[in-house]
């Protein structure tokens, strides 16, 4: 059975690489980097609408004492989007963008996910509600 750390780590990876391909960019020159920031948004914005409305949800539903993480990551959710939304700005009046924060904030906002919520999550949901939650990742993340 497939399990949704496993799935996430990978969406995760995907990610980071994207966020490091508009970085490298940047540092050489600002040519390329509007549509490779525009990609990584694009897949950041259906990472973070998987993650509340499908992921948190139903954790949420499950481990109603646990509401306190779901404030917490969507909290993070909004300050990776603020700097997203300052990142944007910079890039169309063609100055170069600091990305260290921004990479700072989803390096730590993804290793408490994945090293102890998503892992929580697979050992709560039973084999139908984890598939569940999995259909719904691949539907939003690969279109």
């Amino acid at each position: 059975m497939e399990k949704i750390s496993i799935l996430m780590v990978k969406e995760h990876e995907r990610i980071n690489d994207m966020l490091d391909d508009f970085q490298r960019e940047v540092d050489i020159g600002l040519h390329d980097a509007g549509f490779l920031f525009n990609k990584f948004k694009w897949n950041l914005e259906k990472h973070f609408f998987v993650e509340e409305k499908a992921i948190y949800t139903i954790y949420e539903s499950l481990m109603g004492e646990q509401i306190s993480d779901i404030f917490h990551l969507m909290q993070e959710h909004g300050e990776v989007m603020e700097m997203v939304k300052a990142i944007e700005e910079k890039l169309r009046n063609g100055l170069k963008p600091e990305v260290f924060k921004l990479k700072e904030i989803l390096i730590k906002h993804r290793k408490f996910e994945d090293d102890f919520f998503y892992p929580k999550l697979d050992e709560a949901l039973d084999d139908v509600h984890r598939q569940e939650v999995i259909e719904k990742v691949k539907e939003v993340i690969r279109g």
